[in-house]
């Protein structure tokens, strides 16, 4: 180390050869531009409070100003104390004592300049003679200890401390202005400029000049200085102001880096912070230390007022990459992982795509999951980026916490396309999948928010069969496969929570075909649990209600009666699934034999039924008899009438009404015969003298004459017994009695208000 040495002050034996202010020791070889600059800067002249008492014989009240100002890679380190009167006995002599360094960073080391506050080093008055020795060690003081600086600067909090770190990282970035701090004394000064000069990397901490004590700041040629309230402040200028009598809360335009020293400072762990910065090569700049200070929240879990926008974390993490490269933990790229995460995944993948490229070189402990992210942002991105090679846990990590999540939000529809040439991922995402879908729960839920297109791949690259039951599922509810044959299959898997099922096929009731045949194709304990037999039997109680029931809801009912489904509903239900059930087959079908047994079984059964439900078995049933052939009609109507003649003639009564309005003469004669054949004459003439004629009223004469032609060969066929005189002469009878009435008595009914009951 080699410090050369000069002081400065009023007398009359200096190396000037004047009498007054002069270089009264030098050490000799000091450059000219060194000594210059040290005597310009270490200027003292006490403030206003202090005019008073320059005759006070204790100097020591005085403030010190000790200061540093660098010039290229040299400085100037001085310390100025005020001397009382020199040797005229004129007040405001001071003495100088600076330290003139070649080279600053080299000679002082590991220390900094504001270390040498109140050093042995420093001498306070003159010495014998004009040659100064020089310096071969510079010894740190002990006034601004780590400790006394920090619970100095985070009393009250940490407000000032951020005002006063902006500031000097605004100057330093800007290359120009100037700060200065209102402090109570030079003690107070020195431990603020050792928290602004600390709070730096070294490089820029050797920028700031600075000085503990000055009565006139618009003058004191350093970035910043300290001064005492009574000195008035520069009142133009570019001069930045930041009092530090009183704490003052956290500044709302603080820069980023000042937030994240200011916590260090609390923390204890800004050494942390400037050995990372230290790595930086080259060295970080000003105007990079917003930037430093993002990698600091992530690398120490430092809260921000914001998260940093993705250019700005690119540009904090390519800082990082390239010029302090494995400088940061894990730690802080899993919150880098978090972050991207959290924000939906990188915007600018061609950005991503050259920090990760490099920091995979680099070796840097990257997380699979950001990793992860940024491959399904890679895939789905317009143009194809660098991708990693993923090792088998980190592609399991992958696919569990990046690409499924991906999968399942549906937000990447090019992922699927992009994913096809990744097959070991597919599978890995795959078996996520499975595990899962250990949980049922979510097969219901992901099979109503899973896209068909991502099943398809998933079940293609699986041998799981819980995927295959949800591919299943999400195929059926987008009607690529059959929901029944899928409900159907679903059997085979071990351990269904069918409960979840019913609803994910069929959010609305299956309608009646599938109704049908999940009843023949399901298990009954599967319809059971699935709460779709309860959903069936509902449709087909509906369907019962139906006054026009169709073919295939007479088959739901059907299906449903034979069903074990149908052992718990209640005798009133069952009578009425029985009564639809038999409503639809009387309806449609055509006597046989046993057709007798059926009627009269369910003549039988009319007293257990709802008043409609029995007015429609009695209409179906008369329908049916009616239907039959001329035989069989004549003995089923008979064995009816013998037994329920009371409930079942007048629904036949209607029914001849209406449909021998509309049927081939042949028919009408077929009725004719049967009617003449019974044995109840009396019903004979109701349907013969009453309801006949209003079947046939709006026929046409030759109709009505090709129905009495028809009367004595069907009579014949049936081997009943003409009436009097012959079927022709009672024929014409008939239509003889009934046109004197008019158009068959029909008007004059209609006048009667008579209505066949």
């Amino acid at each position: 180390m080699t410090v050369r040495q000069l002081h400065y002050t009023s007398c009359e034996d200096g190396l000037e050869g004047i009498q007054g202010f002069q270089v009264s020791a030098m050490t000799p070889g000091v450059p000219k531009p060194l000594s210059e600059l040290a005597v310009r800067a270490s200027v003292y002249e006490a403030g206003p409070s202090f005019v008073a008492r320059l005759r006070d014989g204790d100097l020591d009240e005085f403030p010190v100003a000790f200061g540093y100002v660098p010039q290229g890679r040299s400085g100037v380190l001085f310390q100025s104390r005020y001397a009382g009167a020199d040797f005229t006995g004129r007040l405001g002599n001071y003495f100088a004592h600076a330290l003139l360094v070649d080279d600053v960073a080299a000679e002082l080391g590991d220390v900094l300049p504001i270390d040498l506050w109140r050093s042995p080093a420093w001498v306070h008055g003159r010495l014998d003679g004009t040659s100064l020795p020089e310096l071969t060690g510079l010894p740190a003081g002990t006034a601004v200890t780590p400790d006394r600086v920090r619970a100095l600067v985070t009393a009250g909090g940490t407000g000032n401390l951020e005002r006063v770190l902006g500031a000097v990282q605004r100057l330093l970035a800007a290359g120009r202005g100037r700060l200065v701090l209102v402090v109570r004394d030079d003690e107070t000064a020195a431990r603020w400029l050792a928290a602004a000069c600390r709070s730096l990397p070294r490089e820029l901490g050797l920028r700031i000049s600075f000085v503990t004590y000055t009565s006139r700041p618009e003058e004191a040629p350093v970035l910043v200085c300290g001064t005492t309230p009574d000195v008035r402040l520069p009142a133009y200028g570019d001069f930045t102001t930041v009092s530090l009598l009183e704490p003052a809360p956290r500044d709302p335009d603080g820069t980023r880096y000042a937030s994240a020293l200011a916590q260090l400072w609390e923390r204890d762990q800004v050494d942390t912070a400037l050995a990372l910065a230290a790595q930086a090569s080259p060295a970080l700049t000003a105007p990079e230390l917003d930037a430093f200070a993002v990698l600091l929240e992530l690398a120490l879990d430092l809260a921000a007022a914001a998260p940093p926008d993705e250019s700005t974390l690119l540009t904090a993490l390519r800082l990082g990459v390239d010029r302090m490269p494995r400088g940061l933990p894990a730690a802080a790229w899993q919150r880098v992982a978090d972050q991207v995460l959290d924000a939906g995944g990188p915007q600018d993948v061609a950005a991503w795509a050259e920090l990760l490229r490099a920091a995979h070189g680099n070796g840097e402990p990257v997380p699979s999951t950001l990793y992860g992210t940024y491959f399904v942002a890679s895939l789905t991105a317009p143009q194809r980026h660098w991708q990693p090679t993923l090792a088998q846990a980190d592609l399991t990590d992958v696919a569990e916490n990046v690409v499924l999540p991906a999968l399942l939000d549906g937000r990447s529809p090019a992922l699927v396309e992009r994913l096809v040439d990744h097959r070991d991922l597919v599978r890995f995402t795959a078996d996520a999948l499975d595990r899962r879908l250990a949980d049922q729960r979510e097969t219901r839920h992901l099979a109503t928010t899973l896209k068909p297109e991502v099943v398809r791949l998933l079940v293609a690259n699986s041998r799981s069969g819980r995927v295959r039951l949800l591919a299943d599922l999400v195929l059926a509810r987008s009607g690529e496969l059959d929901p029944v044959k899928v409900m159907a299959e679903a059997t085979r898997f071990d351990s269904v929570e069918w409960q979840h099922l019913g609803p994910v096929l069929w959010p609305q009731d299956p309608s009646t075909e599938e109704s049908v045949r999940l009843l023949r194709d399901v298990p009954t304990r599967v319809l059971v649990e699935s709460r779709l037999g309860q959903r069936i039997v509902a449709r087909a109680l509906e369907h019962s209600a139906r006054p026009d029931l169709k073919p295939e809801e007479g088959r739901l009912i059907e299906e449903v009666l034979r069903s074990p489904v149908a052992a718990d509903l209640g005798e009133r239900d069952q009578a009425g699934l029985n009564a639809a059930r038999r409503i639809a087959h009387f309806a449609t079908a055509k006597p046989g034999r046993g057709a007798a047994r059926e009627v009269l079984t369910a003549l039988d059964d009319l007293s257990g039924l709802t008043p409609e439900q029995s007015d429609r078995l009695r209409t179906a049933l008369a329908g049916y008899v009616l239907r039959a052939d001329a035989g069989p009609h004549l003995e089923l109507l008979g064995d009816v009438l013998a037994l329920h003649a009371r409930p079942f003639l007048p629904a036949y009564r209607n029914a001849v009404r209406e449909e021998l309005a509309k049927a081939p003469y042949q028919k009408v004669a077929e009725a004719i015969v049967v009617w003449w054949g019974l044995e109840q004459e009396h019903v004979r003439r109701t349907l013969v003298d009453e309801t006949l004629p209003l079947a046939l009223r709006r026929r046409r004469r030759r109709y009505l004459d090709k129905v009495g032609g028809q009367l004595q060969v069907t009579a014949k066929r049936l081997g009943v017994d003409p009436p009097r005189p012959s079927w022709p002469g009672w024929w014409q009878n008939w239509r003889a009695r009934k046109e004197k009435r008019g158009f068959f008595g029909f008007a004059f009914d209609l006048l009667r208000g008579k209505k066949e009951k």
